[in-house]
């Protein structure tokens, strides 16, 4: 095989590619293209790989009109499939760096671009799972061959890290889901508890992995004490199952369920953020709520690191402990960009951060 040529733009950035499945739905998507927006990409140019249509095109052509979206089948369910295309579209590209965000199914992805010859390959673990964790089984079986074909390993949190390299943790690159906080810092005039009703807030997909049927139970049960309301920001399979539950519980009044969204408003009215997981890593919405100043409520099932504030309660999945603590005395603060800030959780810095990490890869490839 001869010496390995770089896939470039007009203006001579080298091309790398990331690899992030369903862009419509989750953070890995939003995450990736935020550190792509506050990037150095004054010698490189990402292009996204994906399983369809979504925002992320327009948000992409307004980062950077020469970066490019490619469709891939789903790594997950159609692989026979997907490996041969994302091989062949990695090839032509001439790609020399392949940033894949799939966590275990990197094993399909980077296999893909060590087959297409791409000379750096990282594999990114951004969540944990366990046995209670949906496709647990396939996950445990791809485990080992993650990041088989990695060049380097990546990571959003300890946690993640030892969930998915387990012996080769300490390699990973720790590169914090970082936020772009003045978007969601709070007013400076904070004080106590807001009058009622409470305002609880949850911003992300309707999946299994976020237990929203168990949130809405426990929900019933705490306003059965106190009036509050609780705002659903998102989109996913549950969608239709949360509304019949909601209507059986008798909360139709008192539950919003809105689709994707911005969610820096909905962060500033609410007084308080939930995430009832039943597995996660470290996820970037509760970062956001935090730099609002939100006090949260997080399951017991997610990685501690993320109470970055301080200002968090990491709970076990029972019904009726979560009803008392959506009932218990919580206040907000406006300290929560300063504590991420320092905490290196703001995108601007932490991009530069990712930047220089891509420049050093590609200069030990040979590639500048």
């Amino acid at each position: 095989m001869g010496a390995f040529t770089a896939g470039r733009t007009a203006d001579g950035r080298i091309r790398t590619a990331q690899i992030i499945g369903n862009a419509a739905l989750g953070g890995v998507a939003a995450c990736a293209l935020n550190y792509y927006r506050h990037a150095d990409r004054s010698f490189f140019c990402s292009d996204f790989f994906t399983y369809g249509p979504s925002r992320l095109e327009e948000e992409l052509r307004a980062v950077d009109p020469d970066a490019r979206v490619f469709y891939l089948p789903p790594l997950d369910r159609r692989f026979w499939q997907a490996v041969p295309r994302l091989t062949k579209l990695l090839k032509e590209g001439g790609y020399a760096l392949v940033h894949s965000h799939m966590t275990t199914l990197s094993a399909f992805a980077l296999y893909a671009a060590k087959r297409a010859g791409a000379p750096v390959r990282i594999c990114h673990a951004h969540s944990t799972f366990d046995k209670d964790s949906d496709h647990y089984r396939i996950k445990a079986l791809l485990r080992p061959f993650a990041a088989k074909y990695a060049t380097g390993l990546m990571a959003c949190g300890k946690a993640a890290a030892e969930n998915l390299y387990r012996g080769r943790a300490e390699e990973a690159y720790i590169l914090p889901n970082a936020i772009d906080l003045a978007r969601f810092s709070p007013p400076r005039d904070i004080k106590g508890e807001a009058a009622p009703p409470r305002e609880v807030l949850f911003v992300g997909r309707f999946v299994y992995q976020k237990n929203l049927p168990f949130l809405l139970r426990a929900f019933a049960r705490a306003r059965q004490q106190r009036e509050m309301r609780l705002t659903l920001a998102g989109d996913g399979a549950d969608r239709e199952a949360l509304l019949a539950l909601s209507k059986e519980l008798k909360t139709e009044s008192s539950v919003r369920i809105l689709p994707p969204c911005d969610p820096a408003p909905l962060y500033r009215e609410a007084d308080l953020f939930v995430l009832p997981s039943r597995y996660e890593g470290l996820p970037v919405v509760a970062l956001e709520a935090q730099a609002a100043g939100l006090p949260c409520l997080f399951s017991d099932k997610i990685d501690r690191d993320v109470d970055v504030c301080g200002n968090g309660e990491f709970l076990p999945l029972d019904e009726e402990a979560w009803a008392q603590a959506l009932n218990a005395p919580r206040r907000k603060s406006a300290d929560g960009a300063e504590k991420l800030r320092a905490a290196h959780y703001d995108i601007r810095t932490e991009g530069r951060r990712l930047s220089d990490y891509y420049r050093e890869a590609l200069a030990g490839a040979g590639i500048k």
